[in-house]
C-alpha cells in the first residue's frame, strides 16, 4: 500500500531555507518600496561612496541630515537599488534615473533629500573623521616604534605586545621595548595583527569619508556625474556585490 503523502517529512533545514529565502525577497520589496517612496517626496538623490565607513561616523552625518528634515539614507545590494531607480529608460522610476543605476558599484549608497545640492556637497566636501584602519587597509605611511620604555602600558600588557612581534621585556614593572619595530609601511595590506597594534599605540590611519559620485536633481531631470578616481576598485568590489546579503537600512526611525 502506497504512503499516504501527509505521513511524509518534511526536514527543518529545507524548510528553513525556503523561509530564508522569502525573507530575503520581502526585504528587497521593501527596500525598493522605501526608496521610491522617497523618491516622491524629496527633490535630490546623491550616490554617495563610502570610504572605511564606521556605523559611529555614519550615525553622525545621519544626525546632521535627520529624517526630519526630509532627508533618508538608503545602503543594500547595488542591484536591488537600482532596480528601485530603473536600469533603462522603459523601466526608470521617474525621468533620467536610468543614468544613474551605472555608477551603483562598488560600496555606494543613496540619499535622498530637499536639502540644496550646494549644501550637501559642501557637508561632503569638508568631511573627514579620523579613525584606525583594520585588517585589509592599505596604509600610506611608515609607523615605526622607537626603542625603550613604552608609556602608557601596563605591565600586563607585555604578553600581548610580545604575541604580536615585539621583542621586549620588563623592567622594574615597565615594559620595555628592545629594538626598534616597524609597525607598518607605505603600502603595506595590514594584516590583524598589526591593525591591533595601530590601535594599541593609537595611530589612527584611517579616515571615514563620504564623496558623492552622481547627482540627480529632480525639478530639472538632469544628473551630474563626478569623477572619483576610483573605478578600478569599484569594479573589483562587483564581483563581491554578486555574493552579498541584502543590509536595507535608513534612518526613518
Amino acid at each position: 500500500m502506497p504512503k499516504s503523502k501527509r505521513s511524509q517529512r518534511i526536514t527543518i533545514s529545507k524548510s528553513s531555507k525556503k523561509l530564508k529565502g522569502n525573507r530575503s525577497l520581502e526585504l528587497k520589496q521593501e527596500l525598493v518600496k522605501k526608496i521610491r517612496s522617497r523618491l516622491d517626496e524629496c527633490s535630490n538623490l546623491f550616490v554617495i561612496r563610502l570610504y572605511n565607513e564606521r556605523t559611529d561616523k555614519l550615525q553622525t552625518v545621519r544626525s546632521h541630515f535627520p529624517p526630519s528634515e526630509s532627508s533618508y539614507f538608503f545602503f543594500g545590494k547595488n542591484r536591488v537599488m537600482q532596480l528601485a531607480l530603473g536600469r533603462t529608460p522603459a523601466t526608470e522610476y521617474l525621468p533620467s534615473l536610468s543614468k544613474i543605476a551605472p555608477y551603483l558599484v562598488g560600496k555606494m549608497g543613496l540619499m535622498l533629500t530637499n536639502r540644496s545640492p550646494q549644501e550637501v556637497l559642501e557637508y561632503f566636501n569638508k568631511l573627514q573623521m579620523e579613525d584606525y584602519a583594520r585588517a585589509g587597509n592599505h596604509v600610506k605611511e611608515d609607523v615605526i616604534i622607537d626603542e625603550g620604555p613604552l608609556d602608557g602600558f601596563q605591565h600586563t600588557m607585555e604578553p600581548l605586545l610580545r604575541s604580536l612581534g615585539l621583542t621586549t621585556t620588563l623592567k622594574k614593572g615597565i615594559i620595555h621595548l628592545l629594538k626598534p619595530y616597524t609597525i607598518c609601511s607605505n603600502g603595506d595590506t595590514l594584516t590583524p595583527e598589526q591593525a591591533k597594534l595601530l590601535k594599541l599605540f593609537q595611530r589612527p590611519l584611517a579616515q571615514f569619508q563620504i564623496k558623492v559620485k552622481a547627482h540627480w536633481n529632480k525639478n530639472n531631470e538632469q544628473v551630474q556625474i563626478f569623477d572619483l578616481h576610483d573605478d578600478d576598485e569599484d569594479q573589483q568590489q562587483l564581483i563581491e556585490d554578486n555574493d552579498e546579503e541584502i543590509i536595507e537600512q535608513d534612518n526613518e526611525d
